[in-house]
């Protein structure tokens, strides 16, 4: 994860970014999941998960709830942590992958400090800072890393190592991850969070989840919640320090909140988690921690938006 604000760029799902603001805060009603419930997670960038659902993922696991983590970038194109963390002034690509592969392992430890083990979590190695040009320019053709200089994972553990930087193909690692697990909830970012990998994300999981649907992969009760991590003014917190409370944002009409109190317990392990991310926290502290409060909070989106961005490739 990587601390960026930016404007939606892409005309093709301004309506997914277009939403009008909403004159009063919304509320949130309490999180709900079955205890028959397979959850598939989605994150941009190791950190992500455990900002995000940490928690809820302690959670879940404690439960019996089958939880997987599908890494979506290894966080590689970071240049400032990058420098900060291997004390160099001038990265090589060298540095980009194992500044990847640091954060690879960073992400595991996290993730067991939340209960789950190596076969819970998938890495598919796409480019840091390039999903947005994958949904955009290069949906059929390679797009090559700035920071890793390679047109495919230069990591040997993800899914496919030899799968090219193409939205298609990204695209058809979704679809496969999705009816291989076959979840009953998928939680994945925001489709308005304002960094450009968050929001194309969302967009790359929204079209294989409707692609996996037409294959007949999916369960006819598949439930989608999004989480929100950059946003102008965000996050929103209350309470004391010490017993802090994240608040759903107005300004994102077509948005239903939910949240999920944690107890002691879970947001210990999520605090423990996020304490495995030492290359983030070095550079990033402040904000990281803030989302490490007494709750979570997800959001249904508009079912009209999603089939907008479903609909551009």
């Amino acid at each position: 994860m990587r601390r960026i604000v930016v404007g939606c760029a892409l005309a093709a799902v301004a309506a997914a970014c277009s939403l009008g603001p909403a004159r009063v805060r919304p509320k949130a009603s309490a999180l709900r999941v079955s205890s028959g419930a397979r959850v598939l997670v989605f994150a941009p960038h190791p950190d992500d998960e455990t900002l995000a659902v940490g928690g809820l993922i302690h959670r879940l696991n404690g439960s019996g709830v089958p939880v997987r983590i599908v890494f979506m970038t290894n966080g590689d194109g970071y240049p400032h942590a990058v420098m900060e963390d291997l004390g160099t002034a001038h990265p090589t690509r060298a540095d980009y992958v194992a500044f990847g592969a640091l954060r690879q392992r960073e992400a595991i430890a996290a993730v067991r400090k939340l209960g789950l083990g190596g076969s819970n979590v998938r890495f598919l190695g796409f480019p840091d800072g390039g999903l947005a040009d994958l949904w955009r320019n290069h949906w059929a053709r390679p797009y090559v890393s700035p920071y890793t200089g390679t047109e495919r994972p230069p990591y040997h553990d993800t899914v496919d190592p030899y799968v090219e930087y193409e939205g298609r193909d990204l695209t058809g690692a979704l679809v496969k991850l999705l009816g291989d697990f076959r979840p009953t909830l998928v939680i994945m970012p925001h489709p308005n969070d304002r960094h450009p990998d968050h929001a194309s994300a969302s967009w790359f999981v929204t079209e294989a989840i409707q692609r996996a649907e037409a294959e007949g992969r999916m369960p006819a009760d598949l439930r989608v919640l999004t989480y929100l991590v950059h946003y102008p003014s965000w996050p929103v917190l209350t309470g004391p320090a010490e017993d802090r409370r994240l608040v759903p944002i107005a300004g994102l009409a077509g948005t239903v909140w939910s949240e999920a109190d944690l107890t002691p317990e879970e947001l210990a392990a999520k605090r423990a988690a996020l304490g495995e991310y030492t290359s983030q926290l070095e550079v990033m502290r402040g904000f990281l921690r803030s989302f490490a409060g007494e709750n979570e909070l997800l959001a249904a989106v508009d079912p009209q938006v999603l089939a907008r961005i479903a609909a551009v490739h």
